[in-house]
């Protein structure tokens, strides 16, 4: 993976919203009336072996979830799919970067609160700042 970019990388994720949540971001993604916050525990490294319980993970700073593809990934009514675009800090090592637009793909589960997610440069799709 390219240390100078999150591009390109699948990241774990340790933590993020509950299923009444993901599936409001996706309704509400386009009204500027209303926003819905998701925040994700996406994990840009770890501080032992990631397959261990006791290690702890540093988490990538990203924000501005917007949902503009969603899907059942099985039928538990539990297990999702979904893409779209979100402002993330690149990841180099500390400090972080300034955030910057990246699209994404993701697959998480409501019930666990784990999956993972990809980034794309995002920078022309990002729709507001």
């Amino acid at each position: 993976m390219n240390t100078n970019s999150i591009t390109g990388g699948t990241y774990r994720i340790h933590g993020g919203p509950s299923r009444d949540l993901l599936i409001d971001a996706f309704k509400y993604a386009y009204d500027d009336n209303v926003e819905v916050v998701l925040d994700f525990g996406i994990a840009a490294g770890y501080t032992g072996n990631p397959n261990d319980d006791t290690t702890a993970f540093v988490k990538l700073p990203a924000k501005g979830f917007r949902l503009t593809h969603l899907s059942h990934e099985d039928g538990s009514g539990k297990s999702f799919n979904f893409s779209g675009y979100c402002l993330a800090a690149e990841h180099q090592g500390a400090p972080f970067n300034p955030f910057k637009p990246f699209s994404f793909t993701a697959y998480f589960n409501t019930k666990s609160r784990e999956g993972w997610i990809t980034f794309d440069d995002g920078t022309s799709a990002y729709p507001k700042p």
